[in-house]
């Protein structure tokens, strides 16, 4: 089909649409896997790393105290593996949450809307 009015020339052969039923989940033909190197995770984890830094310093400037019972040094000690034991922990339940909205294991499944 050629128009003297435009250029456009339509396709001989058109293919025809896939169709896939609805009951089976597909994942695109061309997904690729970046793993633990994924953008995001990347930059999720740099902000938590960032994070516990700050925490840090905060637990350093306000927490470290000496008592009787607990020298200067012990408090500092104990305020830093609280921190990054909790910011770890934090850490890894992100992670895992963020890698599993990478690759889904229950794929939604749409229904026909009924007018």
């Amino acid at each position: 089909f050629r128009s003297s009015s435009s250029s456009f020339t339509a396709p001989r052969h058109a293919a025809p649409p896939i169709l896939l039923p609805r009951s089976i989940p597909h994942a695109p033909a061309r997904m690729t896997c970046m793993g633990f190197f994924a953008p995001g995770l990347v930059t999720g984890s740099m902000c938590w790393l960032a994070l516990a830094c700050v925490a840090t310093f905060v637990q350093n400037m306000l927490f470290v105290k000496e008592t009787p019972k607990i020298t200067l040094a012990e408090s500092r000690q104990l305020g830093l593996i609280v921190v990054w034991l909790s910011m770890t922990c934090m850490w890894l339940f992100w992670a895992f949450v963020y890698m599993h909205q990478l690759v889904p294991l229950i794929y939604p499944v749409h229904t026909a809307v009924l007018e």
